[in-house]
């Protein structure tokens, strides 16, 4: 019998499962009695019913109306993929109805882990598979699929988050893109869509549905010169921030760097996976828009013409006109030249190579 539910477990972790409601308790409750026994092979029944994204279970089973009838009681709790006891008591005698308490389950990773559970009550024994699906993750960061920005610049994070280098003289042709959204820096949660039209930018997200996403926080940023970029701190940017389906000018701007951090809660059951791979044709793409845009800011500065601020203090002397002597007027002095300093190119920034 337990050899069947074992190979009943590993095909329902081999098979799709759609993600059922989170239980608030942080422990699945088994009532035995209101199982259908009959259906416990079947795949669905068991997505329906006995699956949860819980920290651990609770096994309920009525025994006998009086504590008089008690009957001994022993639990066991099995990973099937390692066949590995993981919980193993013997409860005693008991009567009335029998209440396992709370039982955590150790952590494995974020992989649905199926569970073989047998209770033993005197000469009787049930069998019961339980599937423990991935957990929701809150609360966790988010952004669009780009550049990871530590490596353009490490003095900015010193996490995973990235921004989409876009090539707005491009978008302005073909009216827009689609950029995956990363959560965790694991999963594909859903897709931002980016907007442009008159001269106006928009961004707008699109989550898939079996992510069960709650955004929590956002802000979109479109920075036009890389460089000046400083740090990822919302109360220390001196870059606007706007809000999704909010019109961003764009005039005069050939490329930019799309930045939006996000914070969500979503459940990663079925989500597709993701690798950053910084060797790959995309982000080479993204790394060679990033050099462009400082180099073009270079340019801009090395041939913007310098302006000599002058204070009401220090405005510039107007000489006088000489005063005629007779019938020979003197000569009129000359203002010294001023020099002002010429200025230089702006440093770009130390790239890292690409691994």
């Amino acid at each position: 019998m337990e050899r069947f539910f074992r190979v009943l477990l590993y095909i329902l972790l081999c098979a799709t499962l759609f993600p059922v409601a989170a239980l608030a308790e942080t422990c699945f409750v088994i009532d035995v009695d209101t199982l259908d026994m009959q259906s416990l092979s079947d795949s669905a029944y068991v997505q329906n019913h006995i699956s949860g994204q819980t920290q651990g279970v609770r096994v309920r089973k009525y025994i006998s109306d009086s504590n008089e009838l008690a009957a001994r009681v022993r639990l066991t709790i099995m990973q099937a993929e390692t066949s590995s006891i993981v919980y193993d008591k013997n409860y005693g005698f008991v009567g009335g109805t029998f209440d396992s308490g709370d039982i955590y389950l150790p952590y494995v990773d974020n992989n649905t882990i199926p569970y073989l559970i047998t209770l033993t009550i005197e000469d009787w024994t049930f069998s019961i598979p339980f599937m423990q699906l991935r957990p929701m993750l809150s609360q966790n960061t988010a952004c669009t699929f780009g550049l990871r920005l530590r490596d353009a610049n490490p003095m900015l994070t010193d996490g995973w988050v990235m921004g989409t280098m876009l090539d707005i003289e491009k978008l302005r042709q073909t009216g827009g893109t689609m950029l995956p959204v990363c959560a965790s820096n694991q999963y594909i949660v859903g897709y931002a869509t980016v907007w442009v039209g008159n001269e106006q930018l928009t961004v707008s997200l699109t989550f898939l549905p079996e992510a069960n996403v709650t955004l929590d926080r956002c802000a979109v940023y479109l920075i036009d010169e890389v460089s000046a970029l400083t740090t990822l701190d919302a109360n220390g940017m001196t870059q606007r921030a706007y809000g999704l389906d909010q019109s961003i000018p764009i005039t005069g701007i050939r490329s930019a760097l799309l930045y939006v951090p996000m914070i969500l809660s979503y459940d990663p059951s079925t989500l597709q996976e993701y690798t950053y791979n910084p060797n790959s044709s995309d982000v080479s793409a993204q790394w060679q828009l990033w050099q462009d845009n400082v180099d073009h800011a270079s340019a801009v500065e090395e041939t913007t013409p310098a302006e000599t601020p002058w204070s009401d203090s220090e405005a510039p002397l107007v000489m006088p006109e000489a005063d005629i002597v007779g019938e020979e007027a003197l000569p009129q002095q000359e203002m010294p030249e001023v020099l002002l300093p010429e200025i230089g190119q702006a440093e770009e920034p130390d790239l890292p190579a690409e691994p």
